[in-house]
Parts: structure tokens; sequence; C-alpha cells
């Protein structure tokens, strides 16, 4: 006959088993629809505007079984090849690939060392209670720190439909909102270089789990944000009731992708020959009349 310690031993195994069963099996598949953007604004002093109908996220991932210590920080920040988290290649099956929301020809040579091969996605910051906190990039000489409160949560519900704090409390859904500087930082205009950020992606963790969604500026039909250029604002919509079981937001972080101004890139060699080709033949010319 067992004692009765051991019978409530064997009874917490067995419901602690169960209820890890239960909690795997509690979160879905992401649909882009659970993060959606409601107002845009071109910050030149121009009125946000309410978009007709809501624009759901260009694509998400997971969710999958995670925790925190795989959201390391980057070193430099500015979007090389393995460092950082999303810019690592075919991820723990998280993601195939040069990286998350990234296929082999939206890759770039952001480090100069003559391979292509850099994701280009920069860490921005994270909030894990205590309001956003904005992360540091630099190139050994200059640096740049993202602004804190850049994305600020706000008007979040409980899985009752009751009000509660966003991040660190009991919330499911909410509203959020993106407010960068008017224009972009001259410090990060030199570590980025002329053209800012075709992708934006934020990752919700909750519970034992994560989803990721990105809005790519290509789809959203925006004109890219070059140096000089006024950035966008944008509020909006999340709702991770579904997909990560009901479990509260316990932290998100936000990441952008820093793409190469395609305007100003250097000719390939064959088109630069051509255009030198056509310049001394136009110049002969004008010497021989």
């Amino acid at each position: 006959m067992k004692h009765p310690l051991q019978l409530v031993l064997i009874t917490l195994l067995v419901f602690g088993n169960v209820s890890t069963v239960w909690a795997k099996k509690s979160i879905n598949e992401c649909d882009v629809s659970d993060l959606q953007i409601t107002t845009l604004q071109l910050l030149d002093g121009s009125e946000p505007v309410t978009l007709d109908v809501p624009a759901s996220s260009s694509d998400c991932l997971g969710a999958y079984y995670g925790n925190n210590s795989e959201f390391i920080s980057p070193n430099e920040n500015l979007g090389y090849d393995e460092d950082g988290w999303l810019n690592k290649d075919s991820y723990k099956g998280w993601w195939t690939g040069p990286g998350a929301f990234v296929d082999q020809s939206d890759l770039y040579d952001l480090d100069g060392d003559g391979v292509v091969d850099d994701p280009g996605w920069v860490y921005v910051g994270k909030d894990e209670g205590n309001g956003f906190k904005g992360q540091t990039s630099s190139n050994g000489e200059t640096s740049y720190s993202f602004i804190d409160d850049l994305i600020t949560f706000d008007n979040c519900l409980d899985k009752k439909g009751k009000s509660t704090s966003c991040v660190g409390g009991e919330a499911v859904k909410g509203e959020w909102s993106y407010t960068p500087p008017a224009m972009n930082p001259d410090e990060l205009v030199d570590l980025l270089g002329g053209s800012f950020f075709d992708q934006v992606a934020i990752i919700f963790k909750a519970g034992n789990a994560f989803a990721m969604y990105n809005f790519s500026i290509e789809e959203l039909k925006l004109d890219p944000v070059l140096a000089g250029d006024y950035n966008y604002a944008f509020t909006g919509t999340w709702d991770i009731s579904e997909v990560l079981g009901g479990s509260a937001l316990s932290n998100f972080s936000f990441w952008a992708r820093d793409p190469v101004d395609e305007t100003v890139q250097v000719p390939e060699p064959p088109t630069l020959l051509l255009l030198i080709s056509v310049f001394a033949l136009m110049l002969r010319r004008k010497l021989k009349a």
C-alpha cells in the first residue's frame, strides 16, 4: 500500500504532465491579422490618416516555444550576418533561409567584407513592463541609441475584456503606437546610410512561447524614407489571445531592417565602363569641334 504522501506526489506529477500537454496544445499558428495598422502619419506636420481598411502585417512566424534566452542583443547591431537573433541563418527551425523574413535576394554587403550575406535586421529595443527602452548601434566610431518609448502600448485588455496593464500584466490585446523622430538624426544617417528601414518586426512573448510579425514598406505602398525625408508614424491594434493560448504579454521587442539605398549605389563594373566610354566619346567629339 502506498503512503499518502506518495499518492499526493503521484497526483501532482500526473496533473502536472496533463497541464504541460494542455499548454503545448493551446498555442496556435499566427495570423497576419493579429497585428494591424489603423492610422499613418507623415511627420511633416500632416494630420494622421485613418485607413479605410486596417492593414494586416505582411507576414508572421510562430507561434514557437522559447524563452528570453533566445532574444540576445547584437554586438554592433548594424544588421550584419549572425549579429543578433533575426540575422541568424535557418535558426532552430523557426525559419529557413539567411534570416527572419528575408531570403537570399534580400541580402546586402552591409559590413563591406565583399560578401553579400547581411540580412540587415537592427535591434531597436524592448519593453519588459517598464516602458520601451531603445538599444544602441555602433560601428566603433559613431553610436546611436534609439529613443525610449519609440513604441507604446495602450488601452489593453485581459481575456475577460477588462482593462489591464499592457506589458507584464494580464493583457492579451490592445493598441500600439510607433512614433519616431520627425527626421532621422545625423548619427543614425552616418551609421545606416541614406535609406531607412524597409521592414519592421515586432516579437510578442507570452507564457512559454512567442510569435513574430513584420510589416513591409513596399507592401504598404509607401515611399521609402531617404536621408532628409520625414518619417512615418503609425498606430494599430494587436491581439495574441489565440496565437499564444491566452497567456498574458510578458514583453515585446522591436526590430527594423536596414536596406541599401539603390539610387546611390555605384554601378556594376560593366555599366560603369559603358558610362566612361560614352563620356570619353562625347569629350573627344567636343575637342574636335
